[in-house]
């Protein structure tokens, strides 16, 4: 009994005509083998030198942000120092008793005397 429907390579599709049928089995020569192992390394040198990269550019990353963490400290122990400057001289300043200044009514002038340029 035949079948129905028969996929083939040819493109007749007579009754009674021999017609050539796609194989079903998949060989693989020594070349291919070859081929394909040589891929397969390929495949795998290119994720590791990936990986490899990637932790590499990590670790930069993570030596800079920890020279950028000390250089912040040393900034924040820099500015605690000035904070503690400022407010004793701020302490001073308020301590100190300002005198006023008097009025202009008030200001005695010294009396013109020849004497005085004579000093002086």
């Amino acid at each position: 009994m035949a079948r129905d429907f028969m996929i083939t390579n040819s493109n007749s599709i007579r009754l009674g005509q021999k017609k050539k049928t796609i194989s079903k089995g998949f060989v693989i020569g020594p070349n291919a083998i070859k081929f394909i192992t040589l891929a397969i390394v390929a495949v795998l040198a290119v994720v590791y030198l990936s990986q490899s990269t990637a932790g590499a550019s990590r670790s930069i990353k993570i030596r800079d942000l920890d020279a950028k963490k000390g250089d912040l400290l040393l900034e924040k122990e820099r500015l605690e120092a000035e904070q503690t400057r400022l407010k004793a001289l701020k302490e001073i300043d308020s301590g100190i008793e300002k005198q006023p200044m008097e009025p202009v009514s008030s200001v005695n002038h010294p009396a013109s005397d020849k004497n005085l340029a004579k000093l002086n």
